[in-house]
């Protein structure tokens, strides 16, 4: 019993230790500026992304003979979800900092 005792107090100690240590990697790298300038990108590449996608597909349809813009309006479709959401991450992440 008092081995068991020992060694979850141990265990808890590493994790606390290993939580500061993240925490202050975190706060090291996402600094206002850092988390400013990727939330920028990401909400503009995103909402780029979006226009240039749908342009893409309209090409497409008059083009009938074109394959390029059918798999990029698609790539660029896709891509701007996954953008616009890391870009209001970071955008979460300058709140935070305040």
């Amino acid at each position: 019993m008092v081995t068991t005792n020992s060694t979850s107090r141990r265990l808890a100690q590493s994790t606390d230790q290993t939580r500061m240590r993240r925490r202050g990697l975190r706060k090291a790298l996402l600094t206002p500026l850092v988390c400013s300038v990727m939330a920028s990108i990401g909400m503009f590449g995103g909402i780029s992304a979006l226009f240039a996608g749908a342009m893409c597909v309209v090409f497409h349809g008059v083009l009938k003979q074109d394959i390029l813009f059918s798999q990029v309006g698609t790539v660029l479709l896709i891509i701007a979800i996954p953008m616009i959401l890391l870009g209001s991450v970071f955008l979460d992440e300058i709140d935070l900092r305040k």
